[in-house]
C-alpha cells in the first residue's frame, strides 16, 4: 500500500513537472510555425512529423485516476508534440501502468492514447483541422477526428464528418458521413501580371 502511494506521488510529480515545463514553453510554441519553404503543397503533408517526440500538456486542472491509468486535463488545454499543437476543452490521457510482478517501470507513465473533446483544434504550421472531438493513438501516430471536421491549408478548405491523419506518412482521409458528402474549396494560385513592352 505504501509503495503504491509513492508511485502515485511520483506520477503526480512527473505530470506536474511536465506541465510546468510545457507551461513555460507553450506561449512561444503555440505561435511557432514552420517556414513556408518546409510546408507541404498538398493536403495532409503539413501534418507529417516525428510522433515519437515528447508530448507536453498545459491545462487549468489536472485530475489523476491512478487505478484507471488516466490523467484528465481540463480548461483551455494545450497539448504539443514537436510543432504539432492540439487545443481542446478536455483531454483524457491513458498511460501505461506498471506490470504486476515486475521490478521495472521503464514504460510506466508512457502516454498510449489521448482523447480530446470540445472545440478541438489541431495545427502544424499552415495546416489546421478542427472538429468536435479527436483521438490520438500515440504508438501508431494516427489521429482520428470527428464532428463537422474542417481541414484548412492557406486559402484551401476541405470539410466532412470525419478525418483520419497518419502523422508518420503525412497522409489522410476525410469522409462525408451518413448521407453527407465531402466539400472542398481550392483557391487558385495567384498569378503575376505579364510584363508590358
Amino acid at each position: 500500500m505504501f509503495a503504491r502511494g509513492l508511485q502515485l506521488i511520483a506520477l503526480a510529480a512527473l505530470v506536474a513537472a511536465t506541465v510546468a515545463v510545457a507551461g513555460a514553453a507553450a506561449p512561444a510554441a503555440a505561435q511557432d510555425t514552420a517556414p513556408a519553404a518546409t510546408q507541404s503543397k498538398g493536403p495532409f503533408g503539413g501534418f507529417k512529423h516525428d510522433s515519437s517526440a515528447p508530448i507536453e500538456i498545459v491545462a487549468d486542472v489536472l485530475e489523476v485516476r491512478q487505478a484507471e491509468n488516466l490523467a484528465i486535463f481540463s480548461g483551455e488545454v494545450v497539448a504539443g508534440q514537436g510543432t504539432l499543437r492540439l487545443t481542446a476543452d478536455l483531454l483524457t490521457v491513458t498511460y501505461a501502468a506498471e506490470q504486476p510482478g515486475t521490478n521495472t517501470s521503464a514504460d510506466t507513465g508512457t502516454i498510449q492514447h489521448m482523447r480530446a473533446d470540445g472545440n478541438v483544434f489541431l495545427s502544424n504550421g499552415a495546416e489546421t483541422a478542427q472538429g468536435a472531438w479527436a483521438e490520438y493513438d500515440v504508438a501508431s501516430g494516427v489521429i482520428r477526428m470527428g464532428g463537422n471536421v474542417v481541414l484548412t491549408q492557406g486559402d484551401n478548405a476541405i470539410s466532412g464528418e470525419s478525418l483520419v491523419i497518419d502523422l508518420n506518412a503525412g497522409t489522410g482521409r476525410i469522409e462525408g458521413g451518413a448521407g453527407g458528402r465531402v466539400k472542398s474549396v481550392f483557391a487558385p494560385a495567384a498569378q503575376t501580371p505579364a510584363a508590358k513592352n
